[in-house]
């Protein structure tokens, strides 16, 4: 026997094994012969392919051994060998990411019936080798980069009943040849660049079942032949560039059950004949350019489970006859120009699991019988013009994932029944016209992760249980005439990301931030909030939006809001806002609009990029505000000084502010601490005088400070109330919020990068805000007010030692007269 030739990179232990005489003689037989050329195969494999999942690494010479016709590489990976002759019968290298060229030895795999190369990454022109295995019955090479024309010499393979080169880059136009093979019952083209129109004679196959030419390149008109596909039980043709109709003819295929003609440009009318397709279970014929009705014949389609018309240009109303097909269990009617009414009896559907029909002009009332199939998954309605009210039995059989019925004009109050609805995932709603409360239970709801309630006519409380959603990241109740206040609890929602409530009449206070770990998106504007903003929005780190435009907030722009790492849009126009804006901006290096527009705000503008590149209508309505884009100067004496005249002042600095001021500068008195002393000593005094605490106290722990303790305490429920001297201010809770407030100027104060701390200047503008609601106590002998609070006066601001050494060290000169001038 000749000796083929090998590659150079053929391995030299195969030679050498072949030339050993006391080895296995190669041409004792033609079945011997036979074999040998299929280890040479198998090898050659090995050797020309990448294989860098290291798939062949039992494909390994000291495997082989031949006794009585019982082969080793029988039993590689992949291999399977006849049980009587030991020829190689099928071949799976599927799914092992392998690359390069198959080499032509693979033709010695004479016996194959089986070969599967999907899945890997093969590419470059596809190998005619494979054509010379006469006996396959099954070809995959899905899923690789095969390209340029496929090549001639498929109809070698005359025994071929499936063949599957889904999802490769094969250019040209689909070859001729395929149509020689007549006992082909699959065929898969899809997913390649074949260009042109399908040949006609793709009608001719006798066998076949199975046709798949979708998302190529194809043009020209679908052949009328293809309806001659008498065994066909399944056709997809989509994702093409066709031009012309339906053909009517391929209501012909009687047996087809999944047709999927979807995105194929065609247009036209849908042909009544597709009522004649009745073993149909899916017809899928979405984004094309269909017009005029939908035949009511599809009504005959009693074996229907799914239907797709949506995105196209249809019509008139929806057929009374569909409501007849009880195995419906989606329908996506979508993006069209539907008019009427949604048939009644369509809700009693028993299978139905998906009803789609948004954006059209349909009229009346949603089936008040949808949801009694215990089915229901998903039901979008949205953007047509329904009214009434919403059916109460929608999640019924505790299956509903989507409710989506937004901009219809739908009336009466949201069922409570959906509050109950422990499989909800998404509720949109919003523009409409329902009335009523807000049903208590949607934060109790395990799954719910959208609800947008905004542009109706609810009123009264939002249910505080929102604030335990676990899942919810979503949530707007804009646009309604709620009247209430926002539930102290609200930022709790632990993924809460967007949270909306603008122009709903809410009015109180804003609530603390405790929690907000997850949102990056407020909208609180057009409200009728007061009192200042809270300090501690620093926890919402990250924030990129913050909108309280036209409220009614007053004090100053707290600090932390510029130590935000990510915000990047902040809004506070149309308040009462006064103080200055803090310094930090100019380091705020995320920003990218701000607007403080029509407040009492004062000083100069901040530094910085963005500042220089802001509209001047950002800052107007400020009288006291200059620099920066406005161009008006600042005076270096005004702009900077703290007006505090007679006895106004201290009276504004009256009660546990006034005293935590005077022991602090006592404090610091005492410890001989000079005015180069920084801001960060300061909060560490604060903190020591709040919460009755030495600084490096033993119960801190080994390596920790006062620093670390609080900023542990705070992040815990009720921490802050453990940090607080219990002993100050007990059963008075205005002094109790008071020492918060000081607290948050401490914990600023110490803030660990030295760019995030406030100036002196800023500390003594927040103090001057920290406002507190009691008058100071005159003397022990005093009673109480009824609210757990003593009775107070007024006392006089602190004097020296202490308070000379504070305004020095704030850079203010303390005078007699008690008039504060910035030095």
């Amino acid at each position: 026997m000749k000796v083929p030739s090998f590659s150079s990179s053929f391995p030299l232990s195969l030679i050498l094994f072949f030339s050993l005489q006391t080895s296995i003689t190669l041409c004792s037989s033609s079945s011997s012969s036979s074999l040998s050329f299929q280890l040479i195969a198998l090898l050659s494999l090995k050797s020309s392919l990448k294989d860098p999942l290291s798939s062949f690494h039992d494909w390994v010479l000291p495997n082989f051994q031949q006794n009585g016709g019982v082969t080793g590489w029988c039993s590689w990976s992949g291999v399977k060998c006849h049980p009587n002759t030991s020829q190689v019968v099928a071949l799976d290298l599927s799914r092992r990411n392998l690359s390069g060229q198959i080499p032509p030895q693979i033709r010695h795999l004479s016996s194959l019936i089986y070969l599967n190369l999907s899945g890997n990454a093969f590419d470059g022109p596809f190998p005619p080798a494979i054509f010379e295995l006469g006996n396959l019955r099954i070809l995959d090479i899905s899923h690789n980069d095969f390209k340029s024309d496929f090549p001639p010499g498929i109809s070698k393979l005359k025994f071929l009943r499936i063949f599957t080169a889904y999802s490769n880059s094969f250019t040209g136009p689909l070859p001729q040849e395929f149509i020689k093979l007549r006992y082909l019952e699959r065929l898969n083209l899809g997913g390649s660049y074949f260009d042109g129109e399908i040949p006609e004679g793709y009608g001719s196959f006798p066998r076949l079942k199975f046709l798949y030419l979708a998302g190529n390149a194809l043009n020209g008109s679908i052949p009328p032949q293809l309806g001659f596909l008498s065994e066909l039980t399944r056709m997809e043709l989509g994702y093409n560039e066709y031009s012309g109709g339906f053909p009517a003819e391929l209501a012909m295929l009687s047996n087809l059950t999944y047709l999927d003609v979807s995105n194929a440009l065609l247009s036209g009318a849908l042909p009544p004949e597709l009522g004649n397709l009745t073993m149909l279970d899916t017809l899928l014929l979405f984004k094309n350019r269909f017009s005029g009705f939908i035949p009511a014949s599809l009504g005959r389609l009693q074996g229907l489970k799914t239907l797709d018309l949506s995105d196209n240009q249809l019509s008139g109303s929806i057929p009374p006859e569909m409501a007849t097909l009880k195995r419906l269990t989606n329908i996506s009617l979508m993006n069209n120009f539907l008019v009427g009414e949604i048939p009644e009896k369509m809700g009693e559907l028993p299978n139905l699991e998906n009803l789609l029909l948004w954006n059209n002009s349909l009229t009346g009332v949603l089936p008040q019988s949808l949801g009694f199939s215990w089915k229901l998954l998903r039901v979008d309605v949205s953007s047509n013009s329904l009214t009434g009210p919403i059916p109460p039995n929608l999640c019924n059989g505790y299956k509903l994932q989507k409710l989506i019925l937004f901009s219809n004009r739908f009336t009466d109050p949201l069922p409570k029944t959906l509050a109950n609805c422990n499989s909800l995932l998404r509720l949109r709603i919003q523009n409409n016209q329902i009335n009523g409360s807000v049903p208590t239970g949607f934060g109790l709801l395990p799954n719910l992760t959208f609800v947008d309630l905004s542009g109706n006519n609810f009123t009264g409380a939002i249910p505080e249980d929102l604030g335990n959603a676990e899942e919810l990241s979503y949530l707007n109740i804009s646009l309604n005439p709620l009247h209430s206040v926002l539930p102290s609890n609200i930022w709790r929602a632990p993924n809460l990301q967007i949270f909306s409530a603008s122009s709903c009449h809410l009015t109180g206070k804003i609530p603390d931030f405790i929690g907000c770990k997850s949102l990056y998106k407020i909208e609180l504007q057009r409200n009728d909030f007061n009192g200042s903003i809270p300090w501690d929005i620093g926890h919402c780190e990250k924030l990129l939006s913050l909108n309280l435009s036209r409220n009614s907030l007053t004090g100053i722009i707290p600090w932390e809001i510029s130590a935000l790492p990510s915000i990047t849009d902040l809004d506070l126009s149309r308040n009462f806002l006064s103080g200055t804006i803090p310094s930090n901006f100019e380091n705020c290096s995320t920003l990218e609009s701000f607007n403080v527009s029509f407040n009492l705000l004062t000083g100069p503008i901040p530094s910085g990029s963005i500042f220089l590149n802001l509209h001047p209508t950002s800052f107007l309505g400020n009288e006291g505000l200059c620099g920066g884009v406005l161009g008006k100067p600042c005076d270096t004496l005004s702009a900077g000084a703290v007006d505090v005249r007679g006895h106004e002042q201290p009276r504004k600095t009256a009660g546990a502010i006034v005293w935590i001021m005077a022991a602090a500068f006592e404090y610091a008195y005492t410890l001989q601490v000079d005015e180069k002393s920084d801001i960060y000593s300061y909060g560490v005094v604060l903190m020591e005088i709040l919460s009755g605490k030495r600084s490096v106290d033993a119960e801190f722990g080994d390596g920790n400070s006062i620093v670390h303790w609080v900023r542990s305490k705070i992040k815990t429920k009720d921490g802050i109330n453990d940090v607080l001297d219990k002993n100050a201010g007990a059963g008075c809770e205005p002094v109790r919020e008071e020492m918060m407030q000081m607290l948050r100027i401490a914990l600023l104060c110490t803030s660990q990068n030295p760019a995030d701390r406030p100036s002196m200047r800023d500390v003594v503008l927040m103090l001057l805000e920290a406002k507190p609601k009691r008058k100071l106590l005159a003397s022990v002998g005093h009673g109480h007010n009824g609210s757990g609070c003593a009775e107070y006066h007024d006392i006089p601001l602190p004097q020296k030692p202490a308070a000379e050494f504070f305004w020095k060290l704030t850079g203010f000169e303390f005078h007699r007269n008690s008039e504060v001038k910035r030095v």
